[in-house]
């Protein structure tokens, strides 16, 4: 049995070893119970993955040339891994017919590699078990390994994209797989990938990657692949594992690979205390003796300055040796042809082959003044192999040359050796040494050539080349023994000695967790479980009296107790059933007689509210009425009094005919009063705006009165409205506002100022329009009628025509002012809003034409709400009692607007909104309901509600919020503002807000500060008494600031003015 020596590598597999044997002998035991393909493919690559993991131990341990026995056979073992593997994942989680074809030629790739392999190795076993040749494998063999280890990725991932059956880019199905089987397939693209990585890593051996770097990711990188395996096949195994198993695998894979990296981080430390019998600065000589062999001694120390000529050698194998023709005896016989190699090494007869170094015996004559793998590659500053001959004498010096291996590998300042032999014509020979890199570190995993191998001679006669290490002065002796000094077996010796104990911890923890632990668990988790789920298994099968015994006061013991007192609770529910079904009745029925006297009271109550708003609704109607009784009857009679007086004065100075006219004129007047008094009664009035323009309208208007007064009025408009501004001058509505108004106004200088001329002029403005009607007249104290910014007179009964001007302009979201003095005129100065064209319409009006939808599943209130709607004039089109029947009466009625409840059996008002919205975007839709509840605010907002109201709101407001929706705005009860305000300014930022592109100040002061009062949560009508302004004018003003900040709502506007702050 050969020796083994152990070092980190052999440390790694070994953990490798033992968790590979594991999970082969767990996947048998399930295939034992349940044979399938599937699962006898797996249980076969672990197999065979496990055999090959210990081919890799045993290349860790063995001595060079027993290595070679099992690494000639890993790659066929792996390469039938393979073929299992691939065949596997093809069929993870099912087969797919889509990639039938693929899945044959993947197992003809994967077998024709397999069977090369298998050929090339018995090749290999033949000559070195014949002639002793060592054979390496070509390179061409690593780039086909790293191409079938790509396989088996390159199919998890197919089977993984296949499995997941959404119709999304293969990015989004492998970077969140959807269903356990496409996951389970994508987990084990990363687990076998690592093999892959890990051919890569074989492929880089060819470019001096350090065989070093080579081993400590060949075992870190399958115990990694191991240790993922084991902890994905758990969760993704068909039918599921055990608590016992899950547990007993998982701790025994987290100790592995633990114990598996421990050797790597503590070997370090004590290989530098290794000292190789090697000195600095000596020579040794070898001198024939009688026997045929050598005597060995310490020669005085003597280095030959003149070094000679360099000779070209490198470490690539057609530049490895450099011949020379020097006659030499060598035991016993004369050789003439001597190589000088790189590797500080002289062959005699034929060239130096680094493999044969690795066979069992010595092939080749041959002189090692110190067999080391060296980079003699020219490069500035480095030194070269020199060879200078003499006629009794060949010196060969190896001058100032690094390590070829041991820079990388230990990650240290390069390692330079000099050192030189020198050969004698009568057979004696010399090894100096004068410049060794002391101490040496030794690398207990690379290449033995990549550390100081061997000193001494052999003469090719069959000598074993891996015998124990002994000093090389005490081994002088004749015959067939080794003269060699071999410093590599010296320290895998020293490394072993120190690894063992490791070894012992691996091997006792291994088997004391495979052992013991599936009994400590059994005793302390598992049979606790197994009782509580038997109990659980009789419950579901009826019986409601069982109790099972809290054992430990632990999470076990908890849910023990827990399932206990669920079904004590669950047996007594069934037993009293009956009894709680009749108490319960009982509370229904008290209940249900409650509820029918509160709904008897509210029909009282909502009867009562009707009657009440019908009379306010008759009451108002008489207002208007007067209002305009007043604008036309009144001016009316004021101008047959003034005519009349006019007549007597005629007929008094005898001009009979003058009077006829005007006569005439009263007639005419008289008509067209008594048609205009005629309508009132008929109820044929409408608020339809003039057939005719405005301008035109009143510039007839006011030569009319000019003619019938006798008064010089003069009219002054603008020529067109300003190039800045868009829009006509007034809308429809503000125009016939501003008509009646100067028609009070000229009625009032007829009556009452005794002036001589008038002037109506109008001035525009980005956002209104001033009227100034101006006499010449007597004029009168302002104090005594107090009618300033639109207050109320302070003699009404006298001055009703003041006032109805005031109403009027107020109606309009303007204002009137009144500026006058004893002899000194009067002027009536009007300011009213331009409005934009899109709100430009009379509100009432257009709000009348709503087709509203109520949905409501209270009948009575949705009765009430109908008839306030009604009474004021909207259009209620239909009724719906829960969110389904709304969606059928939207697609049927297609309503403007939905007043939806939140709270309604089968289909609540959020699930219907998102419902209509999303078939009929075009209707609007206002959430109706009880409660300020925030969530159901912002989730009716993300539904696509345009608005949001309580059901205890003021009739008026109501019908106020309404409006605000026709013009665009989002109806928000009060209270709700701060809310939205709250939520914008969470989700906006600096930057990246709603508004992060508006303008930094479009707004006036005047807008500025409704803005500011607005998002202090203030309502219209509070900011319209604090700045003495009509809240019509107030909400004109928070429209202009919308269109200008391009928002959408209110909301977005407050949000916009605290980003700015």
């Amino acid at each position: 049995m050969p020796d083994l020596f152990l070092t980190p590598a052999s440390i790694s597999y070994l953990t490798q070893f033992i968790l590979a044997q594991a999970i082969s002998l767990f996947l048998i035991g399930r295939l034992w119970k349940r044979r399938t393909r599937q699962l006898g493919l797996l249980t076969g690559f672990f197999a065979l993955a496990t055999l090959f993991i210990g081919l890799m131990l045993l290349d860790a341990a063995f001595s060079p040339y027993h290595r070679l026995l099992a690494v000639y056979a890993e790659n066929t073992v792996l390469a039938l891994a393979l073929v299992f593997l691939i065949q596997f994942a093809y069929g993870f989680p099912q087969p797919y017919p889509q990639h039938k074809w693929e899945t044959y030629a993947a197992l003809v790739a994967s077998l024709g590699y397999f069977l090369w392999e298998a050929g090339y190795m018995i090749y290999r076993y033949v000559l070195l078990l014949g002639p002793g040749t060592v054979v390496f494998r070509p390179n061409l063999a690593a780039y086909s390994m790293a191409l079938i280890l790509a396989l088996a990725p390159v199919a998890f991932v197919r089977q993984s994209m296949a499995a997941d059956g959404r119709s999304v880019s293969w990015l989004r199905k492998l970077w969140k797989p959807q269903g356990n089987a496409a996951r389970g397939a994508r987990a084990f693209v990363l687990v076998f990938g690592i093999l892959f990585v890990l051919g890569l890593f074989n492929v880089f051996l060819i470019f001096t990657l350090p065989h070093t770097v080579y081993n400590a990711a060949m075992s870190l990188g399958v115990l990694t692949a191991l240790w993922l395996f084991a902890t994905n096949y758990i969760n993704f195994v068909p039918g599921g594992v055990s608590v016992q198993a899950k547990l007993s695998i998982l701790t025994l894979t987290l100790f592995l690979a633990l114990l598996g990296s421990v050797g790597w981080l503590i070997a370090p430390s004590y290989i530098v205390t290794f000292d190789p019998d090697l000195t600095d600065g000596q020579t040794v000589r070898f001198t024939p003796n009688a026997a045929g062999g050598y005597d060995v001694e310490v020669a005085p120390f003597h280095f030959e300055a003149e070094l000679g000529e360099i000779v070209q050698v490198s470490f690539l194998d057609a530049e490895r040796n450099y011949p020379v023709e020097f006659a030499f005896p060598f035991f016993g016989k004369i050789y003439t042809d001597l190589f000088v190699s790189n590797a500080g090494v002289i062959t005699f007869g034929e060239p130096y082959w680094p493999p044969n170094m690795q066979a069992a015996t010595a092939r080749t004559p041959a002189l090692f003044p110190l067999l080391i793998e060296l980079d003699t590659r020219p490069k500035p500053g480095d030194g070269r192999v020199y060879v200078r001959e003499t006629p009794d004498r060949l010196i060969v010096t190896w001058y100032h040359v690094p390590g070829l291996y041991q820079p990388q590998a230990l990650n240290r300042p390069e390692a330079i050796y000099t050192f030189q032999a020198v050969l004698y014509i009568n057979g004696t020979f010399d090894f100096t040494t004068n410049g060794l890199p002391l101490p040496i570190l030794f690398d207990p995993d690379a290449t033995p050539a990549a550390n100081p191998w061997l000193r001494g001679a052999v003469s090719g006669l069959g000598e074993p080349l891996h015998t124990n290490a002994a000093a090389l002065l005490a081994t002088a002796q004749a015959g067939d023994t080794p003269l060699i000094e071999n410093y590599q077996l010296a320290f895998r010796h020293y490394l072993h000695e120190f690894m063992m104990p490791l070894a012992g911890i691996v091997l006792g923890g291994s088997l004391l967790l495979i052992l013991v632990l599936p009994l400590l668990f059994r005793f302390a988790i598992i049979r606790p479980l197994e009782t509580l789920t038997h109990g659980m298994r009789r419950m579901e099968d009826g019986d409601l009296a069982i109790s099972l015994p809290v054992q430990n006061q632990d999470e076990i013991g908890y849910l023990t107790g827990a399932f206990n007192g669920l079904v004590a609770q669950l047996g007594d529910a069934i037993r009293n059933l009956e009894a709680r079904v009749t108490a319960r009745t009982a509370d229904l029925d008290t209940a249900n007689a409650h509820l029918r006297a509160e709904i008897a009271e509210r029909e009282q109550v909502e009867a009562t509210v009707i009657e009440q708003q019908r009379t306010l609704a008759a009451f108002e109607e008489r207002v208007r009425l007067s209002r305009d009784l007043h604008d036309g009857l009144g001016q009316v009679m004021g101008y047959l009094n003034v005519q009349a007086q006019a007549v007597q004065t005629l007929l008094a100075d005898g001009q009979p005919q003058a009077a006829q006219s005007n006569l005439t004129d009263l007639t005419q007047a008289t008509q067209d009063a008594y048609a205009d008094i005629r309508n009132h009664i008929l109820g044929l009035r409408t608020d339809e705006p003039a057939p005719h323009d405005f301008m035109v309208l009143l510039d007839d208007y006011v030569q009319h009165f000019g003619d019938e007064s006798g008064l010089v009025v003069s009219l002054s408009l603008p020529t067109a409205v300003p190039d800045a501004l868009s829009g006509p001058l007034l809308v429809p509505a503000i125009e016939e506002q501003a008509l009646h108004i100067i028609q009070e106004a000229l009625a009032n200088v007829r009556k009452h100022a005794h002036a001589s001329r008038v002037e109506v002029a109008f001035s525009v403005a980005a956002e209104q329009v001033q009227i100034v009607i101006g006499d010449d007249g007597v004029g009168f104290a302002i104090a005594d009628f107090e009618l300033r910014s639109g207050e109320p007179s302070g003699d009404g009964s006298h001055h009703f025509g003041l006032e109805i001007m005031r109403e009027r302009a107020v109606q309009a979201g303007g204002q009137v002012e009144v500026r006058s003095a004893p002899g000194q005129g009067t002027q009536v100065l009007v300011t009213l809003p331009r409005f934009l064209p899109a709100v430009a319409e009379g509100e009432t009006g257009y709000l009348k034409g709503l087709r509203l939808l109520l949905v409501d599943d209270h009948p009575l209130f949705l009765d009430g709400l109908r008839t306030l709607l009604r009474t004021r004039g909207l259009t209620v089109v239909g009724v719906a009692h829960d969110g389904l029947e709304a969606q059928e009466k939207a697609r049927l009625l297609h309503p403007d607007v939905v007043v939806m409840d939140l709270n309604m059996p089968r289909c609540d008002g959020l699930t219907a909104t998102r419902a209509i919205k999303a078939e009929l975007p075009q209707i609007k839709i206002v959430i109706l309901t009880v409660a300020e509840d925030e969530a159901h605010l912002f989730e009716a907002i993300k539904s696509g509600a345009s608005g949001y109201l309580l059901k205890n709101l003021d009739a008026n407001k109501f019908c106020t919020l309404l409006t605000g929706l026709v013009r665009g705005d989002a109806p928000l009860a009060p209270g709700l503002a701060e809310r939205i305000l709250s939520e914008f300014a969470q989700n906006s930022g600096p930057d990246g807000g709603t508004n992060g592109d508006k303008p930094s100040d479009p707004l006036t002061e005047r807008q500025q500060e409704i803005l500011g009062m607005v998002a202090e949560g203030l309502t219209y009508k509070e900011i319209a008494a604090t700045l003495f302004l009509s809240e019509k004018t107030i909400k004109y003003h928070m429209g202009r600031i919308q269109a200008l900040l391009q928002v959408e709502s209110r909301a977005e506007a407050i949000a916009f003015y605290h980003q700015q702050t």
